[in-house]
């Protein structure tokens, strides 16, 4: 790709790795972003160091200046204003994962779904790890893929989580192995319909070539319909079917039976995390990682090594008899569902924060007989509560501390106190994590006695 002058939008994680890899390639670089920048304030420094120029407090400015290419972050919209401007210019837009991918040598297997994506990517990364090639863990994980993607070699592989918004923009990304985990209602206020957020899934293997393959979920009707169009290589998983190529339980083992008449098994016992969930999902990944020919002794090491992935159905503590769950990452319905299924114990259930479209009423398809009160907080706790509230006894919290307090009294021995909010985390934190971290902490310091 011939250098020219790139404009990042967004100075986030993902514009910070864009600018300086194309930096790195000499590309002249402007980066702005809405915020004033306080708090990307060494972000800012950092890549004024580098040689990028910065705009803060909008794009105006930044426009101005004639680009060759647009990269946008994550998370922005294709109807802002900003997007139509560069579109109106007929600036090429592209994703900060399609940047990546064009400067990546290695083997990229791109992971998505409506939930799982991160445990499924950390599970993968951490099988690769024990292949003996380079390997990395990317993407919305945490890292973006261009931070590593003109360090990788031709033999390195990479577990890559994307979402939907970075594949409404890509171009050429191609990954060697594509994985479709689930499809259900999520970011609907963002894409518009489930069929639109189901379309920008399904643009994954768009690219792929007789040369890749689809690895897919066929206990998922929406992933069925959608995966079934592709032309190429297919490999289906199941936690109920058996295939003779794909991959399977047969009773207590997973199985993964190759193109090439090989059979990998491994006991389900050796995998480290709850539900029946994380069982199928760990089909996904351990049959990417036997695609790539990763050696089965690899795949099994990673899988038994593997310890699970922060905010998802973690363990934080176990005190007077009564477990309490970090699951800050379900920030859906489905997400919190999987939870739901995963916990057989009474249920103390901490759930609210933003909504993101569709309600809350599919909530009630789960086992909801297991909760014993649900604390409700952030802007749907009224939401929640008028959809669930006629099945659920359902108690209002100021705040996530407020929450934590509440459950702490009304608990007994035996209980499981679940924090698996249902809905984004932007009302009271900036993503996730922070709302896992401050309900991590908050439980740590519930005194002893």
């Amino acid at each position: 790709m011939l250098p020219g002058r790139a404009h990042i939008i967004g100075i986030g994680k993902s514009g910070l790795a864009a600018a300086l890899l194309l930096l790195r390639h000499g590309w002249s670089v402007i980066v702005s972003d809405i915020s004033d920048g306080r708090e990307y304030a060494e972000t800012v420094s950092q890549l004024i160091r580098a040689g990028a120029k910065v705009f803060l407090g909008g794009h105006k400015e930044a426009l101005e200046i004639h680009a060759d290419m647009a990269v946008l972050s994550p998370g922005i919209s294709l109807d802002t204003d900003v997007v139509k401007l560069l579109q109106n210019q007929r600036i090429p837009i592209i994703s900060e994962l399609e940047l990546g991918w064009r400067y990546c040598n290695g083997r990229i297997t791109a992971i998505t779904g409506s939930n799982g994506k991160t445990t499924t990517t950390a599970l993968l990364g951490e099988i690769f790890s024990h292949s003996g090639y380079p390997s990395y863990s990317v993407g919305n994980i945490g890292l973006p893929l261009s931070d590593v993607a003109d360090r990788t070699t031709k033999d390195a592989l990479l577990a890559v989580e994307v979402s939907s918004f970075q594949l409404m923009t890509i171009d050429k990304f191609k990954p060697k192995i594509a994985i479709l985990l689930n499809l259900s209602a999520d970011h609907l206020d963002w894409h518009g319909g489930f069929e639109k957020y189901a379309e920008a899934k399904a643009r994954l293997w768009m690219n792929q070539t007789k040369d890749d393959w689809l690895i897919y979920n066929m206990d998922d009707p929406n992933v069925v319909y959608h995966a079934e169009k592709s032309l190429f290589h297919r490999f289906p998983y199941s936690f109920t079917k058996e295939f003779e190529v794909g991959a399977f339980m047969q009773s207590s083992e997973f199985v993964v039976r190759l193109p090439d008449g090989s059979e990998f098994r491994q006991d389900r016992s050796e995998l480290k995390l709850l539900g029946r969930h994380n069982a199928t999902n760990a089909l996904s990944a351990i049959s990417a990682a036997l695609l790539l020919d990763v050696h089965p002794n690899a795949v099994r090491n990673g899988v038994s090594s593997f310890k699970g992935y922060p905010h998802r159905l973690e363990k934080v503590r176990e005190r007077r008899g009564v477990i309490w769950l970090n699951d800050s990452k379900a920030t859906n319905v489905d997400a919190g569902l999987v939870a739901l299924e995963a916990v057989e114990k009474p249920i103390v259930l901490i759930a609210g924060g933003r909504g993101k479209g569709g309600g809350f009423r599919d909530f009630l398809n789960g086992p909801v007989d297991r909760i014993k009160t649900a604390l409700l907080i952030g802007e749907t706790a009224c939401e929640i509560e008028k959809d669930i509230g006629n099945k659920v006894k359902t108690i209002h919290a100021d705040n996530l501390e407020d929450a934590v307090e509440k459950a702490n009294r009304i608990t007994e021995p035996g209980d499981t106190v679940l924090f698996s909010p249902l809905c984004a985390s932007f009302d009271m934190f900036h993503n996730y994590e922070e709302r896992g971290e401050c309900f991590r902490q908050l439980v740590k310091e519930l005194p002893d006695v």
